[in-house]
C-alpha cells in the first residue's frame, strides 16, 4: 500500500506529510525505532503466543466464576462475561494466526484455505477488539447511571443483552469494509512452477476496488477504523471516568446517609474502584492507539511505513494485554470474586467457606463452627431460661436466636 500511495503522490508527502524526513532528529528518531523494531520482533511471537494461551485459560475461569449463580445477578457481571467471549475469540484467533505464520512460516506461499483464514483474522481481530471497547463503555455507561437515584434500574440484564447485541451489529457493519477491503490472489505460475512444482499458492493483498481513484477507499476505510473503532470509544471512556469520577464526588455524603449497612458501602465501594480501574487501564492503553489510528488515516504513506508498522507488534501486545484486565482487576480487589474462585476451584458441591462482613474485614466460617451449630429441631427445644443460663454462666456453645438479620444468621 504504501509504495502505491507514494508512487501517487510523489514528493509533496516529504514536504507535507507527517514530519520531515529530512530533518537530523526525525532521522535518528526513526533509525531508533526501526532498530527497536528488528530487536522486537524476533521475540514478539513467543510472548505474544505465552500471552494468549495465559490469557485463554484466565478468561474461561473468568467466565465460569461470574456464571455462578452468586455473580450473575449484576449487570456489570453480565457485561463482563461478553467482554470476556470477545477476548477469547482475540486471542484464539493471533494464537492460530501466530503458529501458521510466525512460527511455521512458508517460505514459498500458503494455500487458499489459509489464506482465507489471513483474510478472516484481519478483519476478526479489529471486531473483536472494538466490541471489548465498547462493551467497557457500557460498562461505564451502568456505573454511572447506577450511581443516580432515578436511573439505578435503567440496565437490568435483559437490557443490558439488548445493549451488547446493538454494539456487537454496530461494531459487524464498521468491519466489513476491512473484509472487503483484502483480495486473495494466486502468485503467477511461473513461480509456482519454479518453486512449488506447479502447486498454486496464494497471497492477500489489497483489492483493487480500494487501490483505484488514488486509494480514496482506503485512505476512507482508514478513517472509518481510525475514527469509530478507535478514537470514539477511546473518547467516550475518558469521557465516562470523568463522569464517574465526578458523580463519585457528588454522592459521597448521601451515600453516607442514605446507607445504613456497613457491608452494602464497602461493596459499592469496591466496585466503584474495580469499575474505574479496569476503565483507566483501557484508557491508557487505547487513547494513543486512537490517535495513532487518526494519524494514519491523515498521513497514510509516511506514518503508516515508518511509525505506524514499526510499532505494529506493541499495539498488538497491548490488545492481548488488555484481555487480562478484568480478570486481574478482578481477583486483586474483590473478595466475594476470589471466594468464588476457591469454590469453584475446590470441586466440591459446597464453597469451602463462607463469610461474614464486618467492620474489621471478612471473618472466615470454619468446619468446626458448622458442626457447633444446633440443628433446627435443636433451635426449637432450647427454653429460653436456658439461653439465658448459657449467656450469664459465659458458655462456649452458640447462642442461636431466631430472629431475621442476627449476627449468626450466616446463610
Amino acid at each position: 500500500m504504501a509504495v502505491e500511495l507514494e508512487a501517487d503522490e510523489g514528493d509533496g508527502l516529504q514536504r507535507h506529510g507527517a514530519f520531515d524526513i529530512n530533518n537530523n532528529r526525525t532521522i535518528w528518531a526513526l533509525e531508533k525505532l526501526f532498530s527497536f523494531q528488528m530487536w522486537y520482533t524476533d521475540v514478539h511471537r513467543y510472548v505474544a503466543l505465552t500471552l494468549c494461551v495465559v490469557g485463554l485459560m484466565a478468561n474461561v475461569v473468568h467466565v465460569l466464576v461470574l456464571t455462578r449463580p452468586r455473580m450473575r445477578q449484576s449487570s456489570v457481571h453480565t457485561v463482563l462475561i461478553f467482554i470476556s467471549l470477545s477476548d477469547m475469540g482475540t486471542m484464539t484467533s493471533y494464537s492460530i494466526y501466530l503458529l501458521r505464520f510466525e512460527f511455521f512460516k512458508a517460505l514459498n506461499g500458503y494455500s487458499y484455505y489459509w489464506i482465507v483464514f489471513l483474510k478472516f483474522h484481519a478483519a476478526l481481530t479489529i471486531y473483536f477488539h472494538a466490541t471489548t471497547l465498547y462493551l467497557v463503555v457500557l460498562m461505564a455507561v451502568i456505573r454511572y447511571t447506577a450511581l443516580n437515584v432515578s436511573s439505578a434500574q435503567l440496565f437490568n440484564n435483559r437490557r443490558t443483552y439488548v445493549a451488547a447485541g446493538v454494539i456487537a451489529t454496530f461494531v459487524l457493519l464498521m468491519c466489513l469494509p476491512t473484509f472487503l477491503a483484502h483480495g486473495i490472489s494466486p502468485i503467477s505460475s511461473e513461480f509456482n512452477s519454479y518453486w512449488n512444482n506447479g502447486v498454486t499458492v496464494y497471497i492477500l493483498e489489497f483489492s483493487d476496488m480500494m487501490m483505484t481513484n488514488n486509494c480514496k477507499l482506503m485512505k476512507g476505510n482508514l478513517w472509518l477504523t481510525g475514527v469509530f473503532l478507535k478514537a470514539v470509544p477511546g473518547f467516550l471512556l475518558l469521557v465516562f471516568t470523568m463522569a464517574l469520577i465526578h458523580r463519585l464526588n457528588e454522592n459521597k455524603e448521601k451515600r453516607k446517609a442514605l446507607i445504613k449497612e456497613e457491608r452494602r458501602k464497602r461493596r459499592g465501594d469496591f466496585t466503584n474502584m474495580m469499575l474505574l480501574l479496569m476503565v483507566s487501564i483501557f484508557l491508557v492503553t487505547e487513547l494513543p492507539q486512537g490517535v495513532m489510528a487518526i494519524l494514519n488515516a491523515m498521513f497514510t504513506t509516511q506514518f503508516h511505513r515508518m511509525v505506524y508498522l514499526p510499532l505494529a507488534d506493541i499495539l498488538d501486545l497491548l490488545s492481548v494485554i488488555n484481555c487480562y484486565v478484568a480478570f486481574v482487576v478482578y481477583c486483586i480487589t474483590s473478595s466475594r470474586y476470589r471466594q468464588t474462585l476457591l469454590s469453584l476451584m475446590s470441586f466440591s458441591s459446597r464453597p469451602p467457606f463462607s463469610g461474614l462482613s464486618t467492620r474489621q474485614g471478612t471473618i472466615r466460617q470454619s468446619p468446626a463452627y458448622d458442626s457447633m451449630k444446633p440443628s433446627a429441631v435443636q433451635m426449637m427445644a432450647v427454653p429460653k431460661e436456658h439461653v439465658a443460663e448459657q449467656r450469664k454462666n459465659g458458655s462456649n456453645s452458640p447462642v442461636v436466636t431466631s430472629r431475621v438479620g442476627s449476627p449468626h444468621n450466616l446463610l
